[in-house]
């Protein structure tokens, strides 16, 4: 029985992440083509054109994720499983970091004192509970919802933090990368501190981890 590009496809990666952790798109293609297309009977017109499109869509189920230095990994938890399997586990993940996401929040708001502590902003309006370790590459539930895996900041400091224009040294001193624009990096220079207070051993690993996320940003000390 032939394979639909999806599964061939999910299962080329899988192959390469056992192999390498991460690879590019041109890697799959230069590794994994010809046995794709062979499982599947058929190139297609555009065959390099079909692996991207599904590439894609494994990113948008959530099942692949694309780092910044343009490197495909699979999700935490989803070695050895099939593409079905992994996007109905995604899915449950999702489920249940909503479901969680309020007391997560709420835990946050107890442990940072109800307030962004780069801006002072406590506004809870303008807050964000902001996973350290995005939730998808959580090793566990526990590390998901752990105070010791979030920071509460206001929605700036935030967005910037979760695309990796910002970062966080081990002393808490942020770091901003080599690409955010001038008007950025000068509105977030205006917070009150440029310092995280208050650091755990867990947090300052998590925020190690988030650093080596976004090593090809060119990050620098603000400090």
């Amino acid at each position: 029985m032939r394979k639909t590009w999806r599964d061939a496809v999910w299962e080329a990666v899988q192959r390469q992440s056992r192999k390498n952790a991460a690879f590019t798109r041109q890697q799959l293609i230069d590794r994994e083509l010809d046995t794709i297309t062979k499982e599947v009977g058929s190139e297609g017109a555009t065959p390099a054109q079909t692996l991207s499109r599904i590439l894609q869509e494994l990113r948008d189920d959530s099942v692949l994720i694309f780092d910044g230095g343009g490197r495909y990994r699979v999700s935490a938890g989803l070695a050895g499983v099939d593409v079905e399997t992994a996007v109905a586990t995604e899915v449950q993940r999702l489920q249940n970091c909503r479901v969680g996401q309020s007391s997560f929040r709420r835990r946050l708001e107890a442990r940072w004192n109800a307030a962004c502590p780069m801006t002072g902003i406590g506004d809870r309006a303008l807050l964000r509970a902001s996973h350290v370790v995005p939730w998808n590459r959580c090793e566990s539930a526990e590390e998901r919802g752990s105070v010791d895996n979030g920071l509460l900041l206001s929605a700036l400091w935030d967005a910037a933090f979760d695309r990796g224009l910002v970062a966080f040294d081990d002393d808490g001193t942020a770091m901003f990368a080599a690409r955010i624009e001038p008007r950025s990096e000068h509105a977030l220079r205006q917070a009150e501190r440029l310092a995280l207070p208050l650091l755990t051993a867990p947090l300052r690993e998590r925020l190690g981890r988030h650093r080596m996320l976004h090593a090809t940003m060119g990050l620098r000390r603000a400090l």
